[in-house]
């Protein structure tokens, strides 16, 4: 699902195969009166495909060919499709963040062993590239990084802004006790567009061995969230994972938290409002967590298992729920609230 607004919807439906031979992209604006069919570009077949929202209501899809790891990625509107034209042939990761803004990291490896890192951006929609950072084999270090490190989850916010996660060769889940001393995952951030990289400190990071993820800023502003999974030892092992949320409203150069997420399903709009749930209720705060509202709302029967989860704002959200389980899905059913999840109302599926 890609959620516009209250009334605005697009609902991407992939084969059982995961192939795009029959993929379908539909769109309501009057919250499910009416769907029409938004053609997609001509794909090979056996790619996967994937559509996320742009700002000004442009549409980001990637492909992925699931034999050749080939990638194509594309910039519509919904009636047309623009195919971007890459800066280097090498196996990357695109990132748009508007229909003309966007990064594209390049990583070669031999074995497990990094052997070349490329950082491009590009301010014209993929017509012109400028390279920020190049680390190779022969020159492995620069802008604070190194070849040597394990990287993931490289992202940026905006032009400037960048955030990376470095993981220690010596890090990992433990079953047993675990101490101030143990390596911990590195939060990296960039001012200048991906040149340059520095630590970031988080405050209080969880008991036991704590996985990282990349900071979100979902609005496009300064206010955004990470998560942290703490991997906490209790008699079982692997030891189960708690996920827990920090929060920033300054583009990150400070963090609050963290904070437990009341549920496993999580979403904000825009940094600030925070929605999540645990299956059954749903958990909204106005203030990153700091304090959440419960809701027990009532669902149609075929409502058993929610699938997907996205705030459009404040009040407003879509849910995807299954009739069935996470190991034998049923029918599908779609959910909207407007009053911040105490009712939910059915949504007609296309073709329904």
């Amino acid at each position: 699902m890609v959620a516009e607004s209250e009334s605005d919807l697009y609902l991407l439906e992939r084969p059982s195969g995961g192939g795009s031979a029959s993929a379908t992209l539909d769109r309501t604006q009057d919250a499910g009166a009416t769907w029409h069919r938004i053609a997609l570009p001509a794909l090979p077949s056996g790619v996967a495909v994937v559509v996320t929202s742009l700002p000004g209501g442009k549409l980001f899809l990637r492909t992925f060919g699931f034999s050749t790891g080939a990638q194509q990625f594309y910039v519509g509107d919904g009636t047309t499709w623009a195919q971007i034209a890459l800066p280097d042939q090498g196996t990357g990761w695109l990132q748009m963040i508007d229909a003309r803004l966007g990064f594209y990291v390049v990583t070669q490896a031999v074995g497990s062993s990094l052997q070349e890192l490329l950082i491009y951006r590009t301010l014209d929609g993929g017509r012109s590239w400028e390279q920020r950072l190049a680390l190779t084999a022969d020159h492995p270090n620069g802008g604070g990084l190194h070849l040597s490190d394990d990287s993931r989850f490289l992202a940026f916010s905006d032009s400037m802004h960048g955030w990376q996660v470095v993981v220690p060769a010596h890090w990992a889940i433990v079953c047993g006790a675990t101490s101030s001393t143990d390596a911990v995952e590195q939060l990296m951030a960039s001012q200048d567009g991906g040149a340059n990289w520095a630590a970031i400190s988080l405050p209080a990071l969880p008991q036991g061995s704590t996985d990282l993820g990349p900071p979100f800023f979902p609005g496009g502003g300064a206010s955004g969230y990470l998560t942290a999974t703490a991997h906490t030892f209790v008699r079982e092992c692997p030891p189960a994972g708690i996920t827990y949320v920090y929060g920033t409203i300054d583009d990150g150069a400070t963090w609050s938290g963290p904070r437990a997420l009341p549920g496993p399903y999580f979403d904000t709009r825009d940094g600030v409002v925070w929605w999540a749930s645990d299956g059954r209720k749903v958990f909204r705060s106005s203030n990153q967590g700091q304090n959440w509202q419960t809701t027990v709302p009532k669902l149609p029967s075929a409502a058993v298992t929610l699938v997907e989860l996205f705030a459009v704002n404040a009040n407003s959200a879509w849910s995807l729920w299954s009739s069935g389980s996470d190991q034998a899905p049923g029918r599908q059913t779609l959910l909207r609230t407007t009053d911040a999840g105490a009712h939910w109302s059915e949504v007609k599926l296309p073709g329904s």
